[in-house]
């Protein structure tokens, strides 16, 4: 009895994470910019700082928590507030913040309701990231 019990305990432990994961979203990053003096964006090219790579990078968000990860982007740590799950008619919105030293936000938003598998996003912090994910 204790062994179906112990098996019926991991067959849903399994089943609850693979739902999680269909909810993930893997975005892919296709271009980076900043706003310049004069307030315009300028997308950061070649030679200026680790973003000349960014362009193809990818990043996995766990929709549920709002938790971003990949090599440019990441959010591990920071306080994360979901403000929309996203669904059909609306865009999935999360904020991140931190304060060390200094506070800093980052504000992510995929438009869901865009037709196609492909799903628009913006991320803005100090930089501005767009792309495109996928569910």
């Amino acid at each position: 009895m204790r062994q179906l019990f112990f098996i019926a305990s991991l067959l849903s432990l399994f089943a609850s994470h693979s739902a999680y994961a269909e909810s993930d979203l893997t975005c892919t990053i296709t271009g980076a910019s900043e706003v310049s003096a004069e307030g315009a964006l300028e997308a950061l090219a070649g030679k200026k700082n680790y973003y000349e790579t960014v362009v193809g990078a990818e990043f996995i968000v766990q929709r549920d928590k709002g938790l971003m990860m990949g090599r440019f982007v990441s959010n591990s740590g920071w306080k994360i507030t979901v403000l929309d799950l996203g669904s059909p008619q609306n865009s999935y919105k999360a904020l991140s913040t931190r304060s060390s030293g200094r506070v800093q936000s980052q504000f992510f938003e995929v438009r869901l309701q865009d037709k196609g598998p492909k799903k628009p996003f913006v991320l803005v912090a100090t930089e501005v990231l767009h792309g495109t994910c996928t569910m």
